[in-house]
């Protein structure tokens, strides 16, 4: 009975101790943020330079969302991987400016503390590239991803630049379709006839 009664006051003395030493983490820990509150919902239809880059980060958003899935594919993933890292590259500072100018416009003051997946949610876009790929199926649309993404539809650096045109010739027809921002955001790197929507 002593030596538990002694192993027992030992215990208590080394917790204490051990107790003393240690920070308290509850009282340390920051408090946390509040989750993020957009300011807006879905699409601004009414801000031309709004919508045309919540298009451009849906664009964004699909093919990243379709070279996400492609990489589970062993017979596709080096190719996936490789045509969206080199279209990435390119169009990585775009991008960047995409992210900051809606992060602003959804969160505003908040704006630093937007993510990727708070934009997605601000913007109702699909966040599984099968739930818009409809009757194309993943290997279908995998299959042409490396020379799809090439293509002048998805050159977002240029389609904002375009998009940034004196009125006038912002509103004249477009002769190349190709050259037009799309109309709505899609994940489509498979032919155009079988795109798929990234939003709802």
């Amino acid at each position: 009975m002593k030596r538990f009664a002694a192993w027992l006051l030992l215990a208590l003395v080394s917790a204490a101790a051990t107790a003393q030493d240690a920070t308290p983490t509850a009282e340390a820990a920051a408090p946390l943020a509040a989750p993020l509150t957009p300011l807006h919902q879905g699409y601004a239809f009414e801000q031309t330079d709004v919508l045309v880059r919540q298009r451009l980060f849906g664009l964004a958003h699909g093919l990243s969302l379709l070279a996400g899935a492609c990489l589970d594919l062993a017979d596709q993933s080096g190719s996936t991987q490789e045509a969206y890292a080199a279209w990435h590259a390119k169009q990585a500072t775009v991008i960047d400016g995409l992210v900051t100018d809606l992060s602003r416009y959804y969160f505003g003051a908040r704006a630093e503390e937007a993510r990727w997946g708070d934009l997605v949610r601000a913007l109702n876009l699909k966040d599984n590239i099968r739930d818009v790929l409809g009757d194309v199926t993943l290997e279908e649309a995998c299959a042409t991803l490396p020379t799809a993404i090439i293509r002048p539809r998805y050159e977002l650096d240029r389609l904002l630049a375009e998009s940034k045109l004196p009125e006038t010739e912002a509103t004249a027809p477009v002769a190349n379709p190709e050259a037009a921002v799309p109309p709505a955001p899609t994940s489509s790197v498979v032919p155009d006839a079988a795109a798929p929507k990234a939003s709802e």
